[in-house]
Order: C-alpha cells, then sequence, then structure tokens
C-alpha cells in the first residue's frame, strides 16, 4: 500500500487487472498505451517526489473509500446475479 503501480495492458483479461484498479481509485493515467508510453509515465513519475510523496500519502484512503472496498455493496451484486441466474434457469427449465 502507498506505492503507486504503473501497468501496460493487455488483450487479456487478466493482462487488464492493473488498469481496472489504477481506475477505480483515479488513477488510470497511470496506465499506459504503449511501451513507449509507459516509459514516459515511469519517467514523470520518477522525477516528480511531490506527486510521488502525494500518492503514497493518499492511496490508502483512495483504496479505502474505493467501490473495491465496499462489501456490502459487493455482496448485494453477487446476490443480484444468482437471483437472476436462478430465475432465468427457471425459465429455461420450465420452458
Amino acid at each position: 500500500m502507498g506505492v503507486p503501480v504503473l501497468t501496460l495492458p493487455g488483450a487479456m483479461p487478466a493482462s487488464r487487472a492493473g488498469l481496472s484498479l489504477l481506475s477505480v481509485v483515479g488513477l488510470g493515467e497511470l496506465a499506459a498505451d504503449s511501451e513507449e508510453d509507459y516509459l514516459r509515465i515511469a519517467m514523470e513519475l520518477a522525477g516528480d517526489l511531490p506527486r510521488l510523496a502525494d500518492l503514497r500519502a493518499t492511496l490508502r484512503a483512495r483504496m479505502l473509500a474505493s467501490p473495491l472496498m465496499d462489501a456490502p455493496r459487493f455482496a448485494r451484486n453477487v446476490e443480484a446475479a444468482y437471483r437472476s441466474m436462478w430465475q432465468a434457469w427457471i425459465k429455461l427449465s420450465l420452458g
């Protein structure tokens, strides 16, 4: 926690997890579009000590305030998904 991470999203879902996490905490600008962009972002960030200090100081709070840490909301969404799947299965089963 407190260490900013850069990412270079790929085509597969697993390679896009970093982009998803950065986006939800409001740091989508740390996701690069290309290898050159990744290097540019890394060099800019490494040269901006006040920004690094700010990220380190605020990253935990950003994460805690994000939907990622909203367990009750997550549970409601999972319950709704299960309910929807169950209802779809019943419709298919009954014809």
